[in-house]
């Protein structure tokens, strides 16, 4: 049986990430989406709206478009009122990092009724590489150390200018970055101690600077959002100085035994993969729950409570 799948939210991250999948998904079938600029959420379609109703209200988008399974990936400080309506009314629900701009609409979110039908989209947890680099490494205490540069001041605030609102995206680097880092940081060390925080502005940053302390060792997480160089590496050094590095952007784990490469070439859709095929009954255990994104959500506002503003911060 195919499946109905709707959107909320046809911006460039639906666009560039979700749109892919669905379409090449024998399982599903895009019927309806819902964005508050009908003529642009066409266009972001293109060819996929032919037949795919199109509307800016939320309640058509669910009781006409019938959708099983809906995607929010509307600004963070939406989020709240499509993913409980899409829930309500019995869909399963994707919804964009984080669950919502303010923590204590992610709590909402997470303890709704009907919330074991909803997932987030944090993929890297689920990257091939993680079991090959947990095995590779080093027995003992280990220094820690996440780095994450984008480009995405650049490339990013032209069409999703919401992400220089502190109030509409929940903070700047730390939120829109920070939470696939410390997702996969949890997913490999478990869940660490912030012990301090830098950033270089007060209320949407661009860098950052944490340091954690993890079960295993010391951990620094590492964050620039104005970076000419895309990158996302996982590094832990033994005391003997021995270094297992995961490299996402290269995708492949290096350590004293070799390197492992990876297949998949595009492992920031994991998650969406993984949640398409676990409601169509192809896979299961590859999806985020929400108390999962409340836990790296917590620890991001834990860092900000005690982040202190650095001007001239750097890598």
């Amino acid at each position: 049986m195919t499946l109905r799948y709707g959107v909320v939210g046809c911006g460039r991250v639906f666009q560039r990430y979700h749109l892919p999948v669905v379409t090449n998904h024998e399982d599903y079938t895009l019927v309806a989406a819902c964005d508050t600029d009908a003529d642009s959420a066409r266009s972001v379609l293109g060819a996929a709206a032919e037949g795919v109703l199109v509307t800016t209200s939320l309640e058509e988008f669910l009781e006409v478009g019938r959708p099983d399974v809906v995607a929010v990936c509307t600004p963070n400080d939406a989020h709240t009122e499509p993913v409980l309506a899409a829930l309500e009314a019995g869909a399963h629900v994707l919804c964009e990092k984080p669950l919502a701009a303010d923590v204590a609409e992610a709590r909402r979110l997470a303890r709704a009724a009907g919330a074991d039908r909803l997932a987030v989209n944090l993929p890297y947890r689920f990257h091939e590489l993680v079991p090959a680099f947990l095995k590779a490494l080093p027995e003992g205490p280990c220094e820690i150390t996440l780095t994450f540069t984008t480009a995405g001041q650049r490339l990013w605030r032209p069409v999703t200018n919401w992400y220089g609102d502190a109030a509409r995206a929940g903070g700047g680097a730390l939120v829109d970055l920070g939470a696939h880092a410390l997702d996969l940081l949890i997913t490999a060390f478990g869940r660490p101690r912030p012990v301090a925080c830098r950033v270089d502005a007060a209320g949407v940053e661009e860098r950052v600077v944490a340091d954690l302390e993890f079960p295993a060792g010391h951990g620094t997480l590492r964050i620039d959002r104005r970076s000419r160089v895309m990158g996302l590496t996982l590094e832990a050094t033994a005391e003997n100085g021995e270094s297992t590095v995961l490299d996402l952007r290269r995708g492949e784990v290096r350590s004293a035994a070799g390197t492992v490469t990876a297949e998949d070439r595009r492992p920031e859709l994991a998650a969406i993969r993984g949640f398409l095929d676990t409601v169509a009954g192809r896979a299961q255990g590859r999806t985020v729950a929400p108390a999962q994104a409340l836990e790296v959500q917590e620890l991001i506002v834990a860092l900000y409570a005690d982040a202190v503003r650095d001007q001239e911060l750097t890598l």
